[in-house]
């Protein structure tokens, strides 16, 4: 089913975002199977080739590359790059100054970002990395045993998705073709739930796909009613998935669940493995870097910068996503030396000035803090990972990962 899907029903019944799909995602798979160096090697140079052009054809970018005395062949994975901060503001104000002029209009696509915290800011994509971003998100999706053509129900619970189920070209490239099906939209209650579990029971979808907070209100109303279909995969995202949440979803469904990492304005960029033992942020889409601004129990607790590997429209470099996360000090089992988050805790929006004098971030966290210490010094430096012995079954999946 998958292959039949990304190599013919997507290419041809969508081209505008599947035009090219078998061979990017044939570019993907060559990745993953290269060693860590070479993996290294090619990022760096995909990340030099990006700010190449971002410091050619974006005048925002040439201004900041100059003043900060900075050049892209001085880029280099293992270092922070030396230029500032983007931030939302920059996004809003800097406005044309940030699209490249290599692009005419009719090669960009124009995108908002989300609105969690504040109104959503418009920028560009150019089409082949839209294009790009939705091979990896399928590449991703193959980690959590997810093939394109495989019956999924959506969980969102938003309003205004239900716009998109009047648009009959949407319902039948997401209906009928990927086979992905977004139950009636609306607040979440007793009436919605029931529909829903109805809908699920009908469908025994194998792929349960949403955000974490309605995907645990759902499991919660299932095991109240009963259950009696169990899907391969629950994938959580949009949402920090907590620890409390991830048990009621092991518990209901009997398997654990698979947390993604994404946003609108960067695509889906990082995502657990088979082991669970974190988000792997994956080298072929962005470079990661993560500034440490404060103390948690769990440890150091970094915001997320992202330079995005794969939008030359409009190049997001050292974005601040406002993401906070805690990282893990060994490598995951499966052997991928891929960038690995432990936790990610919710969304860094202002500071505040303690009684010490202190700067303190207020993040939106799932899970309690009780004793936030002072920040430590910016920093930006990704901590060395103890590595983990790899048994010889996990070798071999790592050899095969793809």
């Amino acid at each position: 089913m998958g292959i039949l899907h990304t190599h013919f029903i997507l290419p041809l019944t969508e081209p505008e975002r599947h035009a090219g799909l078998p061979g990017r995602l044939r570019q993907i798979k060559k990745f993953e199977r290269m060693s860590e160096r070479q993996q290294r090697k090619v990022q760096q140079d995909r990340l030099r080739k990006l700010l190449e052009h971002a410091y050619t054809t974006v005048p925002f970018y040439r201004r900041q590359f100059d003043s900060a005395g900075f050049h892209p062949r001085e880029a280099r994975v293992d270092h922070p790059l030396p230029l500032p901060v983007l931030t939302r503001e920059d996004l809003r104000t800097a406005a044309t100054w940030l699209v490249s002029s290599a692009f005419p209009a009719e090669k960009l696509r124009v995108a908002l970002s989300g609105a969690t915290h504040r109104m959503p800011t418009r920028f560009h994509r150019d089409i082949e990395g839209v294009r790009d971003k939705v091979a990896l998100k399928m590449k991703l999706d193959e980690w959590a045993g997810f093939r394109a053509g495989d019956s999924a129900m959506m969980l969102w619970g938003a309003i205004s998705d239900a716009a998109r189920e009047f648009n009959w070209r949407w319902r039948v490239d997401e209906g009928v073709f990927m086979r992905q099906t977004p139950p009636p939209p609306g607040i979440v209650g007793i009436e919605v739930l029931e529909k829903w579990r109805w809908r699920y029971e009908k469908q025994r979808p194998k792929i349960l796909y949403g955000r974490a907070t309605v995907l645990a209100a759902f499991a919660g109303y299932l095991r109240e009613r009963g259950i009696t279909h169990r899907p391969n995969a629950v994938i959580s995202t949009a949402e920090v998935l907590s620890l409390q949440h991830r048990r009621l979803l092991a518990s209901v469904f009997k398997s654990a669940p698979f947390n993604y990492y994404g946003r609108r304005d960067v695509g889906m960029i990082a995502a657990e493995c088979s082991e669970h033992e974190g988000l792997h942020f994956h080298p072929w889409s962005s470079f990661v870097e993560f500034d440490p601004i404060a103390q948690s129990p769990d440890g150091p607790v970094y915001r997320v910068l992202v330079t995005d590997l794969l939008n030359y429209g409009q190049p997001f470099i050292r974005f601040d996503t406002g993401d906070c996360v805690t990282l893990t000090e060994q490598s995951c089992s499966c052997g991928r030396w891929f960038p690995l988050v432990g936790k990610i805790l919710g969304r860094l929006d202002q500071n505040s000035i303690v009684a010490n004098g202190a700067v303190v971030p207020n993040v939106t966290f799932n899970d309690p803090w009780n004793s936030m210490k002072t920040p430590v010094q910016p920093v930006l430096a990704l901590p060395a990972r103890r590595k983990r012995a790899v048994s010889r079954p996990a070798q071999k999946k790592r050899a095969m990962s793809a």
